[in-house]
């Protein structure tokens, strides 16, 4: 059954200009809830806005997926870097274990994550709001980068 749940879920996401009856609505969202909980999904990024710059559309591919305890950060990014290694560093682009996670209820459609992760470059806090539907919206907030913002939509995987 949650198998079945899932893949409903996957094709009413990719099929976003049909509108939504209640009860798929419904489904949607226990889909989304389930992968919430089981902290096993992923984000594919749509969009990115820079702190000092218009939001700009981003290609394919870009994506933030938890598993369990890891967070594999796949991002763009564009802004200041204040102290970066040689060469540029990782970026937004590196898996980790999760430091903390912590997970509060928003208003009645959505879930806010926060996340918090190191790399051996730099230290990393994900503000994470996703709301029944599937949509997110992502902050990024590093110690040694600017403040970076991204949306888009969540794609559930199995484990």
């Amino acid at each position: 059954m949650r198998k079945y749940l899932l893949l409903l879920a996957a094709s009413v996401m990719m099929a976003a200009c049909v509108t939504l009856t209640p009860e798929e609505k419904a489904q949607l969202a226990k889909a989304v809830n389930i992968a919430l909980d089981e902290r096993h999904y992923t984000i594919d990024i749509q969009t990115m806005t820079p702190n000092r710059g218009a939001t700009k559309n981003v290609a394919s591919n870009w994506s933030l997926e938890v598993k369990g305890d890891t967070l594999i950060s796949y991002l763009p990014y564009m802004g200041r870097a204040y102290q970066i290694p040689y060469g540029g560093g990782k970026g937004l682009n590196f898996t980790a274990p999760i430091k903390t996670y912590h997970e509060s209820k928003g208003k009645k459609d959505e879930r806010r994550i926060v996340i918090e992760v190191d790399n051996e470059n730099d230290t990393h806090t994900y503000s994470l709001v996703v709301f029944d539907n599937g949509r997110a919206d992502l902050d990024v907030q590093s110690k040694e980068r600017e403040f970076i913002s991204y949306s888009g939509e969540m794609m559930m995987k199995r484990k």
